[in-house]
């Protein structure tokens, strides 16, 4: 059964400022460089329509082979970007990312839809563990993080 992960994180910066340095791979590879490596993955700016196949490597022992990142689409006025990703253990990995004003900055809200088979529940709790990850290593001021059954 696939599941919803919703993480909430509040930047004190611009939403356009935000969303401009989130669409740039290499910061998010910084941002995760603490516990996982993309090999493959290269550090330019996304556009709509790019694809990526990585080996990531987590905590320098678990490596995820052939994981598919595809950049489905941006809209630059909405703040939003949407990507479907996919490995042989996890089947659907859909991301929305979306930036919003925030009264202390800007709201940066990650909705991922999973599935897994049997696996769903434990990768949806990695999957809150690295994107919290991000955001604190990204000094988010704060961030919530909700799971549901779909």
């Amino acid at each position: 059964m696939p599941h919803a992960v919703t993480l909430c994180a509040v930047y004190p910066r611009d939403p356009d400022t935000v969303f401009a340095e989130a669409l740039h791979l290499g910061e998010m590879k910084q941002a995760m460089a603490a516990i996982a490596r993309y090999d493959g993955l290269p550090d330019g700016k996304v556009s709509a329509g790019d694809s990526f196949t990585v080996d990531v490597l987590m905590w320098g022992f678990l490596r995820t082979k052939n994981h598919v990142m595809q950049v489905e689409s941006i809209d630059h006025t909405a703040r939003i970007l949407q990507s479907r990703e996919h490995n042989p253990s996890v089947a659907r990995w859909d991301h929305t990312l979306s930036l919003d004003p925030h009264p202390k900055g800007a709201r940066w809200t990650d909705y991922i839809v999973l599935d897994a088979g049997w696996q769903t529940p434990f990768v949806a709790r990695f999957c809150r563990y690295v994107y919290s990850h991000r955001h604190r290593t990204r000094s988010a001021l704060s961030v919530t993080c909700e799971i549901n059954r779909l």
